[in-house]
């Protein structure tokens, strides 16, 4: 198995990012959610609850991974305005 699929590890890692925030990126790639309009590659398979990528799709992820939008993307708060000093 290791040679013919990816794990959440092995993104992570090709990512350069936590396994965690891999599955945040999956999880935020529904309709309607943060990556919505960029969604993290499907699976192509469950090995019982773990998803797991071909490894043939390495290039597919890591253009993924080049065109997700960087940190502060997708608004949130606004920044303070600055107070004035007398």
């Amino acid at each position: 198995m290791a040679d013919d699929y990816l794990t959440l590890a092995d993104l992570a890692e090709l990512l350069g990012v936590k396994t965690e925030t891999i599955s945040f990126y999956r999880a935020h790639s529904k309709p309607g959610r943060r990556y919505a309009d960029h969604p993290f590659p499907t699976e192509d398979r469950l090995f019982g609850r773990s998803p797991v990528w071909a490894a043939s799709r390495r290039d597919e992820i890591k253009a993924w991974g080049a065109g997700r939008p960087g940190q502060g993307a997708g608004g949130g708060r606004p920044a303070r305005a600055p107070k004035d000093e007398d």
